[in-house]
């Protein structure tokens, strides 16, 4: 089915360290596939902001962000957002960081553990079934954490380290194991009145479904979920809005009639359609 109101939700410039391209390009890119708005959610590590030079990178991001609003009017819906990682790892930097700009939309998510490891970069494929379980467990009890935090609009990639454990070393994890404390976070999400991101990166990278899966997506509607973002994570402008169509039809699958999208960090309903 081909849908008209597509929206990317989650996506990085060149102002992530690991983007390829600038803000105009990538908006650029959006309009010539037919999209209708556009999230730009660079990264700010709070566990490594001047390490990581987020300190001149956000402040970029932002501006670059605010012109693409001038720039494309009346041709693409730009939205100037951040991706917040790993928020509680140094609380009072997160707040001074999002009390700092006028953003539209604040996504929080986990890349790294408490010793600074990004999932990203460890090698699964000499751990056993145990190590990979606290691992996860961890990585949900940070997930709760932030959730219960609640300064912020969506939660990004529920299954993020799965992206690597499965999708890159190819190790078979069985989610429902932690079915109890996922449960406990869709519920926070849901009684907050945040969203729950649909992340497509997942078709692209070797899991053949977004993040998270479907059956959580669904769980999260029977929790009174009500709102949903679709994301393609793109870091490169040929991503841009990759298989945001198959993220609508999982929430369509799911019980949503319609996504959502953030402006001055108010939810907009948008029909699926």
């Amino acid at each position: 089915m081909s849908y008209i109101n597509l929206y990317d939700s989650h996506t990085h410039s060149d102002n992530s360290p690991d983007g390829r391209e600038s803000v105009t390009y990538m908006c650029e890119n959006a309009i010539a596939k037919g999209l209708r708005g556009i999230s730009i959610t660079d990264h700010c590590e709070m566990d490594n902001f001047e390490g990581g030079r987020y300190n001149i990178s956000t402040k970029q991001s932002y501006f670059e962000s605010l012109k693409a609003k001038s720039v494309f009017r009346g041709s693409l819906i730009v939205s100037s957002g951040v991706e917040i990682g790993q928020p509680l790892y140094n609380l009072k930097l997160t707040r001074q960081t999002l009390a700092s700009f006028e953003y539209d939309f604040v996504l929080a998510s986990m890349h790294n553990m408490i010793d600074g490891s990004d999932y990203f970069y460890v090698d699964y494929s000499d751990m056993g079934e145990e190590e990979i379980d606290c691992i996860l467990k961890n990585y949900f009890k940070d997930l709760l954490d932030i959730c219960n935090w609640n300064e912020f609009d969506c939660l990004a990639h529920l299954t993020y380290p799965l992206r690597y454990i499965t999708g890159t070393h190819g190790i078979p994890v069985e989610l429902s194991r932690y079915n109890d404390i996922i449960d406990e976070i869709l519920k926070t999400l849901a009684r907050n009145g945040k969203a729950l991101e649909i992340n497509t990166s997942g078709f692209r990278q070797g899991l053949e479904t977004a993040l998270p899966p479907l059956k959580y997506i669904k769980r999260f509607k029977e929790l009174g979920g009500e709102h949903v973002t679709i994301g393609s994570d793109g870091h490169r402008s040929e991503d841009v809005g990759k298989d945001i169509e198959k993220g609508m039809e999982l929430a369509k699958e799911a019980g949503f009639e319609q996504f959502t999208i953030y402006l001055s960090r108010t939810p907009m309903l948008i029909d699926i359609k």
